[in-house]
């Protein structure tokens, strides 16, 4: 009996003393610490074998997820950019047929429509050109104005045309064929932006003018020609206005051939 309370007191003492150390350790490393360090201890020795594994499977969870919001963000991002037209579209943006300012139906173009005449323009084909083209060289023919080229313009028609065969040599007028086209085009809607300069000349005889100098001065112009143009600049002219554009526009052109010699 004497022998096994003596085993059992020696046991318990030999517990306080590796306790007794344990503490001490502890406490000489992180003295401020030494009772949270051991309890944290203990208990990670005590569920390391059975929470191990669920850690593993907790932060491997994170790291898939977080990968998969991440992927989820990049696709998004590039569904952003490369929006496409959706299933009932038919692949066809504004630009598919040509420029869409100058566009007619279908998309297709003034001057690719039908029912344009097939007749010989010679330079009148740059009609065809982007509108910024003639928006251009309507805008240089209007900053180069000058009173004496006003005063040409409020001439009658015959007036203008006895002006050209006279006094080529020394008139002041458009003569650009380029500028003559975008001035053209500007006063097909019934109102030349000359007008704004104080000119009062019938609009329709302005167009005469304006046409037969954008002329080739070796192309006649026929009721073709300003149907042709006309349309191709989006504001057709026909009928009887397209017969007497036509009679006037080449009175023009021969004045300014004769001129030549």
């Amino acid at each position: 009996m004497g022998n096994k309370v003596g085993k059992v007191a020696l046991r318990a003492l030999t517990t306080v003393s590796v306790l007794a150390l344990v503490l001490g350790a502890a406490a000489s490393v992180a003295p401020h610490n030494s009772l949270s360090m051991v309890s944290a201890a203990w208990a990670e020795g005590e569920g390391e074998d059975g929470n191990h594994d669920g850690a593993e499977g907790h932060q491997g969870g994170q790291g898939q997820g977080s990968q998969g919001a991440q992927s989820g963000q990049g696709k998004q991002g590039q569904g952003s950019g490369q929006g496409g037209p959706g299933p009932d579209s038919d692949g066809k943006g504004p630009q598919a047929g040509g420029p869409s300012a100058s566009s007619g139906d279908k998309g297709k173009p003034n001057w690719a429509q039908e029912g344009i005449p097939e007749v010989e323009l010679g330079r009148l084909s740059v009609a065809r050109a982007p509108d910024q083209v003639l928006d251009r060289a309507l805008a240089e023919a209007l900053a180069s104005a000058t009173p004496e080229m006003i005063s040409f313009y409020n001439q009658s028609l015959d007036d203008m045309i006895a002006d050209i065969s006279a006094n080529w040599d020394t008139l002041s007028f458009f003569d650009s064929p380029l500028q003559n086209l975008g001035l053209l085009k500007d006063a097909l809607d019934g109102m030349s932006v000359l007008a704004d300069q104080g000119v009062t000349t019938p609009n329709a005889d302005l167009l005469a003018v304006f046409l037969g100098t954008a002329s080739d001065k070796t192309v006649p112009v026929s009721v073709d020609t300003v149907i042709a143009v006309t349309k191709i600049l989006g504001t057709p002219v026909t009928g009887d206005d397209a017969v007497t554009l036509a009679k006037d526009a080449e009175e023009v052109r021969q004045a300014i051939l004769a001129a030549h010699g």
